[in-house]
């Protein structure tokens, strides 16, 4: 606009000099005006006004050659070779109002001059043409060529611009794409992209009639080299493990990553099932492998879930809940196995989510109830406490056996609320035993592995023995062995404390798991459960009777007290005696009982003893 302005300026005064020279002094006025016109719309124009200066631009001009045009030769006269011009510039810079007017005031204009020349106004036949006409038209035909080769600099910017705007555009969609479709750290396909892939195998298996597999990988303990060897260490494994996964199939094949350390590979075009073990063996062979990280040799291991199509179903959505089925019935026969889905695991994780809502339910329509098996001082006879046992009375099914819903507790996370209501029921109802004047009598509580691995179940204990007033020496928790190993380095301070407290801590089910010297020195532990299926047995198998007293002897040795589970005769409370067991609980003296037949129980057991 700017260039375009002062190119005209120069020309109008360029115009009207020559015309002062020529003494052409009504034409030299006529061409400063114009020129003065146009430094008012470069003025408008520097000011931030350019519509304002546009505006007036195209008015001057349409005024000084529609002027130049009626004065001069009409329509032989030289102005109108400059019309095109205008209305391009009015069509880039101006509205569309604006260009439509100017055209229909130029054909105006040039109608107008034909009628003068109908009439007689005009001669009929240009003018012969001089030096200065010969120069005008030059320059008129030069400024409109400027004006234009303008534009087209401007249009071919413009377009180069757009261009590289476009192909930066292209790259920013395949960019996106491949965030889209692509595992941002391994490269390989993520699981949209895993399932467009399945569904097109899917396709081409119901025309060919092949077999399509859908795998399922996770990395055992995955989670244990992310926490010891940094998050950098843990981008490094799984970047080797998809290379590796990567080169164990044909690449008509899919591996994608679809969550932390999960893996898909999609099979196609299967023969048999041959080619689906063979599959799981190359991967289970290179994973078997030590993978260097930062210096370390890591060793990885993988549970795999198979579903084969068309057998375990025809859909994509299918496939893949079956395949993940099947993955998690791997890690729970011992992982670093391969496992094939069947309808049985279908059934079991339906049987599953029912209990899991049911228990949710049941924890608040108040349909848990605790039993307790009395323990006895096996020298006085006298009952010293009971143990917390959990019942859920369920309103359809009946009492379900607590090893049947204790395990889905624990998968679906309902175990802490479970064991605070089982803390809370047990510390209340001990208490309650003391008010109603049988005794001091204690309570053993089982205490899940996972609460424990929560920081606030100490705060849990104390909470629940101050809501009703019971002691701490009242409390008895008992813990797996299993707890105690894996979670040795932080659980030595929590059991001590409770400890301080006056809590007492119990192995249950001693002799099962991990028996070792160390932790039991290292842990404040009372006493150790022996488990009933070694107690049964005692009387009549040698190598149990040995371990019983084996048990026995370590634990008088390390200052802890016995408790035998599964009495279940005399004869075998008999010889726990004469092993110098201490206390014991089972059939022999009663089942666990409702907490009204266990208060009826130890008061008739008092009447008598009196």
């Amino acid at each position: 606009m700017r260039q375009i302005l002062w190119v005209l300026v120069a020309s109008f005064c360029l115009v009207g000099l020559l015309n002062l020279v020529r003494l052409n002094y009504l034409g030299a006025g006529f061409e400063l005006v114009t020129a003065g016109l146009l430094l008012a719309a470069a003025w408008w124009n520097e000011r931030g006004q350019p519509v304002r200066a546009s505006v007036l631009m195209v008015w001057t001009m349409m005024a000084a050659l529609g002027a130049l045009a009626i004065t001069g030769q009409g329509l032989y006269d030289e102005a109108p070779m400059a019309f095109p011009a205008l209305l391009v510039f009015a069509g880039m810079f101006g509205s569309r109002r604006l260009f439509l007017t100017l055209l229909a005031l130029m054909l105006l204009l040039l109608l107008g001059l034909f009628a003068i020349e109908l009439g007689g106004g005009m001669p009929s036949v240009p003018v012969g043409s001089g030096n200065m006409r010969v120069f005008i038209i030059c320059m008129i035909v030069a400024v409109t060529g400027f004006f234009i080769w303008l534009l087209l600099s401007d249009l071919s910017g413009t377009m180069a611009q757009l261009e590289s705007e476009k192909i930066a555009l292209q790259a920013s969609y395949e960019q996106i794409e491949i965030l889209a479709q692509r595992d941002s750290l391994t490269g390989l396909p993520n699981r949209a992209l895993a399932r467009d892939r399945l569904e097109y195998m899917l396709k081409q298996s119901r025309r060919s009639g092949c077999m399509v597999a859908v795998m399922f990988l996770d990395l055992d303990n995955f989670k244990t080299i992310n926490d010891s060897l940094g998050h950098g260490a843990g981008d490094t494994l799984l970047c080797q493990v998809a290379d590796a996964l990567r080169s164990c199939v044909r690449d008509s094949d899919t591996v994608a990553r679809v969550s932390g350390d999960e893996f898909l590979i999609l099979l196609g075009e299967l023969q048999d099932e041959d080619a689906i073990v063979a599959v799981v063996a190359k991967v289970t062979h290179l994973l078997g492998q030590a993978f260097g990280l930062d210096g370390i040799e890591v060793l990885v291991t993988a549970s795999l879930g198979i579903a084969v199509s068309p057998r375990d179903g025809m859909q994509s959505d299918v496939l893949l809940k079956n395949a993940d089925m099947a993955m998690y019935q791997a890690k729970d026969s011992g992982r670093n196995t391969f496992c094939f889905f069947d309808g049985s695991m279908n059934e079991s994780v339906v049987e599953h989510l029912h209990i899991a809502a049911g228990l949710r339910a049941a924890l608040i329509d108040g349909e848990l109830q605790l039993h307790y098996q009395p323990q006895f001082d096996l020298r006085s006879g006298r009952i010293l406490g009971a143990e917390a046992l959990l019942r859920w009375k369920h309103p359809e099914l009946g009492f379900i056996p607590p090893a049947k819903f204790i395990p889905i507790a624990e998968r679906s996370g309902l175990i802490n609320e479970v064991g605070a209501w089982v803390l809370r029921q047990a510390c209340q109802d001990a208490q309650a035993w003391r008010s109603q004047g049988l005794g001091e009598l204690s309570v053993a509580v089982n205490v899940s592995p996972l609460q424990f691995r929560r920081d606030d179940i100490e705060r849990e204990v104390m909470r629940a023995l101050a809501a009703c007033g019971l002691p701490a020496e009242a409390l008895e928790l008992e813990l797996t062995e299993s707890l105690l190993v894996a979670d040795a380095r932080n659980l030595g301070d929590t059991l001590g404390r409770l400890s301080a407290h006056g809590v007492r801590i119990a192995i249950d089910d001693f002799g099962t798991g991990y028996s070792n010297l160390g932790y039991l020195r290292r842990f404040a532990v009372h006493r150790l459960k022996i488990d009933q299926s070694f107690v049964r047995q005692m009387c009549v198998n040698a190598q149990d009777e040995g371990l019983v007293r084996a048990i026995i002897e370590m634990a008088r040795c390390l200052g802890l007290q016995t408790v035998a589970e599964g009495v279940e005769d005399g004869h075998t409370l008999e010889q726990l005696k004469r092993f110098g067991c201490e206390f014991g609980q089972g059939f022999h003296w009663s089942p666990a009982l409702p907490m009204a037949t266990f208060m009826q129980f130890v008061q008739t057991r008092q009447v008598a003893a009196s």
